[in-house]
């Protein structure tokens, strides 16, 4: 298979955080001052603390500081011995003491909550067992569940609090499995909510197998008796749940907890729980302060602290609501979500936030999907009324202006979110752009001369190209073979053309840049559900075109105008064809537009390179190799391209028989079949026959001399000064014995070189084989929006089980 260059997770979350950092509203860096929890110092101004997950505010307790000097003074900063060797007595009365905060349960502690996960879930799950995961529980839960692949775990992903998906899962596997995992947090760290434990009582009480694994970082303390969290008072079976939480948020310290359900499994992961054994135990000034916070968990103090943060709780609930601020959270949690829809509203509502004084959180794609992010707010117990009302005065002023600046309107946003818009703030977009779009259906309604004065040159998608596309898919049997085309052409006063461009709707495979081996994977299971994984899609251009497919031909605030116009078109257009999957692209590297797409919510993502030769034509082979750099890619094309050209048999046609189109379609379907670099469906079997009937298509035959087979053909269109190969077609029994492959690139370029064109595009992948005639690699880049991240969930946890 070819090898290709693709993004990761990772790249996309590195292209969305660096571009808020840009804007100053994430990774901020904080000054020394540090005022009990209700200010931060950032950039020398005073902010009013409404991120922080410090809930009951214990980080600062005089109880917690005493603790955690006085076990310093006696023991040092740290006991640099493992576990397994040594335990000394104050871990052990801490664990005590949580234990008892716990309803008598057995708890270990670690030097962090993703540490004990590691340690936990390796421990007690096995090759027998079935995961199944909530698709936003805390990456440090999916982590090592994923992981769990390694030993033969089977693992599955639900969207979010679906507990019908969950059931169905428990209907399908209960006989296969030795016991059924969900996993969940228990408060989600984004929006506040919290898991229905009616439900999972329910289902733990009508499926034996079913095992409850919970992280409850965002719910200890502030929650249940003794602050044993959100979860733990929900609990109707003990013995098949599992509770996971922190010493940090709440509690005041650092570390995680692990609460056991039996005995037996406390001993084993105690004798050797992974992390818990070989990194360092907690150290004395985090297990004083952690004693300390534990005695107060215990006392009645702290149903007076939880009283007065839920005090604040319900204030904040209230005023947002007759403020008609727009909170997604569940109430009696202190996390709160305030929908703002596109990034740049949100970036531009936070930033114009903490010039008000007030820190709050971003949060954006990948962790919300692209047009739902908004602010997180929390709260701790050191604020105040007067901070609560400060801060609703702040958003209620500064929303408007937000949205009025950014050109973006509530009704719109309340839409998007699924929500009724209640009119609260009062403001409804009223700019309009001064330039006019049009859209057309077809290509023939479009102007032959307009459309190839920007587009001529530029790849197949020129006026008699499209024609031939829409053509191929068009009035197709299947689904996948149909795509809708809308041309967009957004004009000045003048009627001067100021952008253009092309998009396609259609059904994707959503693992369509996915790793080979993850296609492969999902194929398998798309012969039971052939819609798996897959997305209605509103795609720039087209999946048999590439190349420059957007034209802007303005500058300053014109630019600015005609991108507006383009983003609205984008949204009607999306909305029309029910798209929930929005990719643009072909772009390079040093787009200047990127980052006004990414303030409209699109994450950058990278495409495998893109190949262009630019042509310097030669009359015979021993210029050809005199053209190319170094002697070891003139020995490759010398040895398995010239010297073994005679034993194929060339031909060039226009026009080409029902019978040759058949062969030639099989041989494309060889190489679809084999390869999932680009895994999309298959084209339509008319499509050989539509591209001979145009002027602009030709078709390269290879025969084998010996037998007169056909063996190999390539499909390409002709530019006025360039030359695009579309498709390929290989007989895969000569690829590696005559070196078939090669022998087609060879004639490609040999090809464009009797055509005198300039350039040649040769498409994706194979890059190494294509550098050998001078292909220079374009870094290339699509800009990506997606409704909802679950897909994109499911695929990465398939890449992470490859």
């Amino acid at each position: 298979m070819a090898k290709i260059t693709r993004s990761n997770y990772l790249d996309v979350v590195d292209n969305v955080w660096t571009a808020a950092r840009k804007k100053g509203i994430m990774h901020i860096n904080l000054d020394d001052q540090y005022d009990h929890g209700t200010a931060l110092a950032i950039n020398g101004n005073q902010l009013k603390n409404f991120g922080s997950c410090g809930y009951m505010g214990l980080e600062n307790h005089a109880d917690l500081i005493k603790g955690s000097i006085d076990l310093t003074k006696k023991y040092g900063v740290q006991l640099a011995i493992s576990r397994a060797y040594v335990r000394p007595t104050y871990t052990l009365e801490l664990e005590g003491l949580l234990s008892q905060i716990f309803g008598g349960r057995k708890t270990l502690v670690y030097s962090s909550t993703s540490n004990a996960h590691i340690s936990i879930i390796a421990t007690v799950i096995g090759s027998e067992d079935l995961v199944v995961l909530d698709q936003q529980v805390h990456f440090s839960v999916q982590f090592p569940a994923r992981n769990m692949k390694l030993k033969g775990t089977i693992l599955k992903i639900v969207k979010h609090a679906d507990y019908v998906g969950l059931e169905k899962i428990l209907q399908e596997e209960t006989n296969n499995y030795n016991k059924i995992w969900y996993m969940a947090d228990g408060v989600y760290s984004m929006h506040g909510d919290v898991p229905d434990m009616d439900i999972l009582n329910g289902l733990m009480a009508k499926y034996p197998k079913l095992y409850c694994y919970f992280d409850d970082a965002h719910g200890m303390s502030w929650g249940g008796s003794n602050g044993s969290g959100y979860i733990f008072d929900k609990i109707k079976f003990p013995k098949r749940t599992y509770l996971m939480t922190t010493l940090g948020k709440s509690f005041g310290c650092i570390g995680g907890v692990a609460v056991f359900p039996d005995d037996e499994t406390y001993r084993k992961v105690d004798v050797f729980g992974g992390p818990l054994s070989y990194s360092h135990p907690l150290p004395p000034p985090v297990i004083g302060a952690a004693i300390a916070s534990a005695k107060i968990h215990l006392s009645p103090l702290m149903a007076v602290y939880q009283g007065e943060l839920k005090q604040l709780m319900d204030y904040f609930q209230k005023r947002m609501r007759e403020e008609g601020i727009p909170n997604l959270s569940t109430d009696g949690t202190p996390i709160y979500f305030i929908a703002c829809g596109l990034n740049r509203v949100t970036r531009n509502l936070v930033k114009r936030i903490l010039n008000d004084g007030f820190y709050v959180n971003t949060a954006t794609f990948p962790v919300v999907a692209n047009d739902k992010s908004g602010i997180r707010i929390s709260l701790n117990r050191h604020l105040s009324i007067e901070d609560i009302e400060g801060l609703v005065k702040v958003i209620k002023y500064h929303f408007p202006l937000a949205m009025e600046e950014e050109n973006d309107d509530f009704e719109r946003m309340y839409n998007d979110f699924g929500l009724k818009y209640t009119g609260a703030f009062g403001y409804k977009k009223e700019k309009e752009y001064k330039y006019k779009t049009e859209i057309y259906k077809t290509i023939s309604d479009v102007n032959k001369e307009d459309w190839d004065t920007i587009f001529k040159d530029k790849g197949n998608f020129d006026f008699e190209g499209l024609k031939s596309i829409e053509s191929i898919f068009s009035q197709n049997d299947k689904a996948t073979q149909n795509w809708e085309f809308r041309y967009v052409i957004i004009r000045d006063e003048n009627n001067e053309i100021k952008l253009a461009t092309h998009f396609t709707s259609g059904i994707y495979k959503d693992d369509m840049l996915s790793h080979e081996d993850v296609s492969i994977k999902i194929e398998k299971e798309r012969l039971k559900n052939p819609n798996f994984l897959c997305s209605q899609t509103l795609a720039m251009g087209n999946m048999f075109s590439e190349g420059d497919l957007l034209n802007v031909n303005a500058k300053g605030n014109d630019k600015i105008e005609a991108i507006g116009c383009l983003f609205e078109c984008i949204r009607d257009l999306k909305n029309e064809f029910e798209a929930t999957t929005v990719i643009l692209r072909d772009f390079e590297a040093d787009f200047e537009l990127a980052e006004q797409f990414e303030d409209e919510g699109y994450a950058k993502i990278r495409l495998p390179n893109s190949n262009l030769i630019k042509m310097n034509f030669w009359n015979d082979e021993k210029e050809l190799l005199e053209l190319i750099p170094t002697q070891k890619r003139r020995r490759n094309i010398r040895n398995y391209a010239l010297k073994l050209e005679h034993l194929f048999e060339v031909e060039v046609k226009e026009n080409i028989t029902k019978e040759e189109a058949d062969i030639y379609y099989r041989l494309f379907v060889n190489v679809k079949d084999r390869n999932y670099a680009f895994n999309f469906f298959k084209y339509p079997e008319k499509m050989p026959i539509v591209l001979a009937e145009s002027k602009a298509y030709e078709f390269i035959e290879i025969r084998l001399k010996e037998t007169q087979e056909i063996i190999a053909a390539v499909w390409s269109y002709k530019g006025e000064q360039h030359y695009s190969p579309m498709i390929m077609g290989l007989d895969y029994r000569y690829t590696q014995s005559i070196y078939l492959y090669k022998q087609t690139i060879y004639q490609i370029v040999k090809r464009a070189n009797f055509l005198k064109k300039e350039k040649v595009y040769l498409g994706y992948s194979a890059d190494f084989e294509k550098r050998r005639y001078g292909a220079e690699q374009i870094e290339t880049y699509c800009y990506l929006k997606v409704d909802d991240t679950f897909n994109l969930d499911v695929l990465e946890s398939i890449s992470n089980l490859s």
